[in-house]
């Protein structure tokens, strides 16, 4: 598999474009669907926890067996993938992890706005103001899956006086949560071949205002995260891959359509909820088609 197409899957791990990829919710192989890191902004050198969301043909997976490494090989300024391609091809590249780690010290040099010994310009951040280390999951059959950690770092190329106001007014971001996942009208059952809607729920408070520094108007600037949900069924079809609201809607929910399949059986679904500073979420269910 290509280095692209890698990195495509670990769009599912943090916050990235809204617009997963097509054809993405069908799981009929082992798959990580998230990468949830404790807490879920840190500075390098804090302590850290990660878990994944597995899932498999046959439901989720409790305890996964899996593989955790940091990549600290700088992104190009010639490459357009979020990850660098050294991640996924040089072992050199890599620096193995427990579940339980320590965030790169020069992560903020490597990833972030800190300026290396080379002297180059920092890296332009994300829409949300945000810069993130790579954690890469390897797990036996499935395909190799990043998880991106938002990294608190200072503020480049910014005036004092900006700089003591953004830190005066920003707050470290904070996972969402699910309050629910369910079919509508609480439906467990449904007949094979009927179509459903499949409704995701979260608290008013998990969609958190922020502030970024606005290089364009010299000023640091209120935003509120918007929040999208990535589907994924082990069987059936889901009508959209992903579905969410926007920063200026106050909405607590999403839904989408799904289509259970001809045969009866278990069909498991999950919601990845994320929010627009690398927060990640998830709920599962289990459907009886009969």
């Amino acid at each position: 598999m290509s280095a692209r197409a890698l990195i495509t899957v670990a769009l599912l791990a943090a916050a990235c474009d809204p617009e997963l990829p097509q054809q993405t919710s069908r799981i009929d192989a082992p798959r990580v669907l998230a990468v949830i890191a404790t807490p879920a902004e840190a500075a390098p050198g804090a302590a850290v926890d990660y878990t994944a969301v597995v899932a498999t043909p046959d439901g989720p997976v409790a305890a996964p067996a899996l593989a955790w490494s940091y990549c600290t090989a700088p992104k190009p300024p010639t490459e357009d993938n979020i990850v660098p391609a050294a991640c996924v091809d040089d072992p050199a590249a890599l620096v193995a992890i427990a579940a339980t780690a320590t965030l790169p010290t020069a992560a903020c040099r490597t990833y972030g706005p800190d300026l290396g010994t080379t002297g180059a310009r920092p890296r332009d951040p994300d829409p949300s103001g945000g810069y993130y280390q790579p954690v890469r999951v390897d797990l036996a059959g499935a395909p190799l899956t990043f998880g991106l950690h938002r990294l608190a770092c200072n503020l480049a190329d910014a005036p004092p006086a900006i700089v003591r106001d953004f830190r005066l007014r920003y707050r470290a971001n904070l996972h969402p949560t699910l309050a629910s996942l369910a079919l509508a009208a609480g439906a467990t059952t449904v007949a094979p071949d009927a179509t459903a809607t499949l409704v995701a729920t979260w608290p008013a408070d998990a969609a958190e205002p922020y502030v970024i520094y606005d290089r364009a108007v010299v000023a640091v600037v209120d935003r509120r995260e918007a929040l999208r949900v990535g589907w994924f069924a082990t069987d059936g079809a889901l009508a959209a891959d992903a579905t969410g609201v926007a920063a200026d809607d106050p909405a607590t929910a999403t839904t989408v359509t799904w289509t259970a399949p001809s045969m009866p059986g278990l069909v498991h679904l999950w919601a990845v909820l994320h929010d627009d500073r690398g927060g990640v979420a998830t709920a599962t269910i289990a459907v009886d088609v009969r």
